[in-house]
């Protein structure tokens, strides 16, 4: 080698191995997560994926630099490894073989993105970079909103702003729907609480954050993030108390929490038709009975193995374009993570990521519990938003909802898993 290639080589070395580059890599890929419908919007779909590629060979030449502190042995958790191998081998029965290839594609990148900084980023960190980016998302937001609704009076049609500020019908931001806006508010409002009480920022940061992201949980008026919100809070409350209990007590209430939640979901599922018969007078459910109805049809046609993953619903493909058609809306997703995964990927399918969640909310929620720091709350939080909120949005199976899963799946493995010993 000569000594020009040789200084290239280390200043390259240098620059990848940096902790600043690690540090804007996370801020990158994390705005890039979230920003996925602004971008699209913007850039297009060329544009998008033009960003994501180049991100990843970023990554890949990050983690060449730092190859020697990553823990390789613990970088792909086996869950992850094994449900992203199944819908990628769906690939091989997909009654949409194209979309299906889109859909691998874009699970694997953000899947890698987010497996690259978790690498390379400990948890503090990574709340911290993600606590930048909603900031900017969320005053963005409003400033847009604050135009459409008030300044035009008009929608702003290529991002999907209504101009729904005035009127209270719930605002959608730059995430190209209320419920998801409401989401990401809800999600904002944990990482800036986290952010407060670890003294990450400074005490007015905090506060004018916190004030944000309540304020945007409360013009996004989405049902779904209300009820949402009331679980999560719930599991806060029980988080803080069992933090505060000695282990021999802690366990036993842990037992107790976890069979009363046990009996209530078997009281609702028993009392299931009376519930829905309850509710369905709501607009927002009637219209996701339907399309899970039709899901459901669909899904027994092919019980075990499914229709192939996809992802994100193409349009213009079969058997999406039947669902759509029959609920009169346009849908991108089945607005349902569990009957959405039985739909693409079958029983089997759906059972390899009720076992992925498990694992992951297991393992971050004996974290949150055993550790000292309140960092390690983020993470059963956050799942527990993304989870709950699962039951009427597919947010957790694409773009910035998988790689928030993807995210907290490899923090908690590398804190808890068996092979974190191992060399």
């Amino acid at each position: 080698m000569s000594p020009t290639t040789a200084t290239i080589a280390e200043a390259a070395y240098a620059f990848f191995s940096h902790a600043r580059f690690a540090r804007a890599m996370s801020i990158l890929v994390i705005a890039t997560a979230l920003g996925t419908h602004l971008l699209r919007s913007v850039v297009g779909v060329a544009g998008l994926t033009a960003i994501v590629v180049s991100e990843l060979v970023l990554c890949g030449l990050m983690l060449i630099a730092r190859r020697r502190v990553v823990r390789w042995n613990a970088f792909l958790p086996i869950s992850l490894a094994v449900f992203i191998a199944w819908c990628a081998v769906s690939y091989f029965w997909s009654y949409y073989p194209k979309a299906s290839l889109v859909g691998i594609a874009s699970q694997l990148s953000f899947a890698v993105l987010a497996l690259a900084i978790s690498s390379t980023r400990d948890t503090i960190q990574l709340i911290r970079a993600i606590g930048d980016v909603l900031r900017v998302f969320l005053a963005t937001s409003l400033t847009l909103e604050i135009f459409a609704g008030v300044l035009i009076d008009g929608p702003i049609e290529f991002l999907g702003i209504r101009g729904n500020l005035v009127n209270g019908e719930g605002i959608q931001g730059v995430f190209g729907s209320r419920n998801a806006f409401m989401l990401v508010s809800l999600i904002a409002l944990v990482t800036f609480i986290i952010e407060w009480r670890t003294k990450s920022v400074t005490r007015e940061v905090a506060g004018w954050s916190v004030l944000g992201a309540a304020l945007c949980v409360l013009l996004a008026a989405s049902p779904v993030g209300y009820v949402t919100a009331l679980v999560v809070v719930v599991v806060a409350a029980l988080l803080f108390a069992l933090r505060k209990m000695e282990p021999s007590v802690r366990r036993g209430t842990e037992i107790a929490a976890a069979s009363a939640a046990g009996l209530g979901l078997i009281v609702a599922w028993a009392l299931r038709g009376s519930i829905l018969e309850a509710l369905s007078s709501s607009e927002v459910l009637q219209y996701r009975l339907l399309l899970w109805s039709e899901e459901l049809r669909l899904a027994a046609m092919k019980p075990l193995e499914g229709w192939g993953w996809v992802g994100l619903w193409p349009r213009k493909t079969q058997p999406f374009t039947v669902m759509n058609s029959g609920s009169g809306d346009i849908h991108n997703s089945g607005l349902n993570i569990y009957l959405d995964a039985w739909l693409q990927v079958g029983i089997v399918g759906l059972a390899l990521l009720l076992i992925l969640l498990g694992f992951a909310f297991a393992r971050s929620w004996s974290l949150a519990t055993s550790k000292k720091s309140e960092i390690y709350l983020w993470s059963p939080l956050v799942l527990s938003l993304l989870l709950v909120s699962g039951l009427a949005e597919s947010t957790a199976l694409t773009e910035w909802g998988w790689f928030f899963v993807v995210l907290i799946v490899a923090r908690s493995s590398a804190e808890l898993s068996w092979r974190r010993t191992k060399d």
